[in-house]
């Protein structure tokens, strides 16, 4: 009986293997599973995800960039970046580049308002790879872009780039640029470049130069702005003063200076009338060396005026401790000291604006995707450099240059205009070889609201202000004003700035209306767009 069970027994060692094969192969599926659920986990899902789900990308349409009067200077249609206005205000408004980055001007400055914030979706996906949407699945919404309203007017800016190209043209000189601001305001009309660049076909462009901002240059007389607001501020002179005895040149040390044409004897009036560079020489030592430092420091000179467009030039301006009686003189009358033209205008613009220095402002406000005005620019005083009663005698300094002076070539009948000439020599090649021809003017004068100012570079044939840009000035400024006093484009008496852009540089006008809109002033201010 006993030996019959014994024989049923399964041997010790058999039991022992068997009980190992199961725990091993246990741990076998436990491993794995942990290796599948936990170690593997991430990667095998991403792998399940790729083959199941994309995530595409998502970017929102680029900004549109209009003028003050929302006519469109860029907007983008499918992949391509438009500029319907070509090379007007090109130089200002800038481009993208392949990777819809913006490269120069407006378009680079504000690149981060213009572009937006990309976001991605995720999309189903079939076997054979055909995609489709699926609720649930993550998601990174867009930020939409927002559209830039710019303070330029294109009529005006037309205006003004097509006296500099005729201007340029007929004196071949290298380049023409000019700006047009709002006295009381501080708003950029116009700012233009000549040769100007069209965005549409940067490519074929060398360069890309901004030159109211970009460039500096030695003003000349036009920066006699400062000393006679100085002499006029502390007193140092009388109006009727005898200030130049007709000798017409000054020397000092080995060096002699000359007025540009002989003449009597001036009257300080009549010395900035005329722009007599040996009477200015004879009184801003009346002024001093550090009290003229200061306030050349305070209308702006020889720092940016911070507008936001890139590459502004700071301009130079060395302290008194560096002038030598011989540089001094130089710089009283713009010599040896550089600016670019906006600080030139901005100069200008305070004693226009009762003593007030404003901020230039380019942006005039910033629209969502949504219709919402986002930020508004509004006048801001960057300092006061004149009491209102010391502007107004400089004002009528310089309506006698207007009307008695050396600007009378830019003379607009019927306005009552105020203004400066400024004629410098340019280093070229280490020398003063070459001449720059600056003139500044505004209008009206016993209340001022335009301002003009405008430089011909390096031109041929004849180097006074008067003569190269006193013409160009008087061009601008009339057809200013009859833009402004009729503002009616079916008038057969006046002809848009658009229109004499296009027929003056021999180019096909197109019969057509040009399309554009403006919108209802039906949006609230919000806080501004950093």
């Amino acid at each position: 009986m006993s030996k019959k069970n014994s024989d049923k027994k399964l041997p010790v060692g058999r039991v022992a293997t068997l009980i190992i094969i199961c725990v091993a192969m246990q741990a076998f599926i436990i491993v794995k599973l942990i290796d599948l659920q936990i170690v593997r986990y991430t990667g095998i899902e991403t792998r399940v995800k790729e083959q199941s789900e994309k995530r595409i990308k998502t970017i929102p349409q680029r900004g549109k960039i209009y003028d003050r009067e929302y006519k469109v200077f860029a907007l983008t249609i499918g992949k391509k970046r438009i500029y319907p206005l070509h090379e007007l205000c090109g130089n200002t408004i800038g481009f993208i580049g392949k990777d819809g980055m913006g490269l120069e001007g407006v378009e680079y400055e504000f690149d981060h308002v213009l572009s937006g914030t990309p976001g991605w979706l995720t999309m189903a996906k079939t076997p054979y790879g055909k995609l489709y949407p699926y609720p649930g699945l993550p998601m990174k919404p867009m930020k939409s872009a927002n559209d830039i309203v710019l303070t330029i007017d294109t009529d005006i800016e037309a205006i003004v780039e097509t006296a500099l190209m005729n201007r340029v043209r007929e004196l071949n000189a290298k380049e023409g640029s000019g700006v047009v601001i709002e006295c009381k305001t501080g708003e950029i009309l116009a700012m233009a470049t000549v040769p100007s660049c069209d965005p549409a076909e940067w490519r074929r462009f060398k360069e890309w130069n901004n030159s109211v901002i970009q460039d500096q240059f030695e003003p000349g007389s036009s920066f006699k702005v400062v000393p006679i607001s100085l002499l006029m501020e502390k007193r140092l002179v009388g109006l009727e003063e005898i200030v130049e005895d007709g000798s017409a040149q000054i020397t000092i040390g080995n060096h002699t200076i000359h007025d540009a044409h002989k003449h009597d004897e001036f009257t300080f009036s009549q010395a900035v009338w005329q722009s007599s560079n040996v009477a200015f020489v004879r009184l801003t030592p009346r002024i001093g060396k550090g009290n003229f430092y200061i306030g050349a420091r305070l209308f702006g000179f020889g720092t940016p005026t911070g507008i936001p467009l890139p590459g502004e030039a700071p301009g130079r301006l060395t302290t008194p401790d560096r002038w030598s009686t011989l540089s001094f003189a130089n710089i009283s009358f713009g010599q040896g000291m550089s600016c670019n033209l906006l600080q030139l205008a901005l100069a200008y613009q305070a004693v226009a604006n009762k003593g007030e220095l404003l901020r230039p402002i380019i942006v005039k406000k910033i629209i969502s995707s949504e219709g919402e005005t986002i930020y508004e620019s509004s006048p801001l005083v960057v300092r006061k450099v004149l009491s209102p009663a010391d502007a107004d005698l400089v004002n009528s300094l310089l309506c006698g240059v207007i009307e008695k002076g050396s600007g009378m070539s830019a003379k607009v009948s019927g306005l009552k205009m105020a203004g400066k000439t400024g004629t410098a020599q340019k280093v070229v090649n280490g020398r003063y070889d070459a001449y720059i021809a600056s003139f500044i003017t505004y209008f009206p004068a016993d209340n001022p609201e335009i301002l003009v100012a405008c430089i011909i570079n390096e031109p041929k044939g004849m180097c006074l202000s008067s003569q190269v840009c006193g013409p160009v000035i008087k061009e601008i400024v009339g057809n200013i004003v009859k833009l402004k006093q009729y503002q009616c484009f079916l008038d057969s008496s006046l002809v848009s700035g658009t229109q004499i852009f296009a027929m003056k540089k021999d180019a096909p006008v197109n019969n057509q209306p040009q399309m554009f809109f403006k919108k209802k002033n039906t949006l609230k201010l919000t806080e501004a767009v950093k």
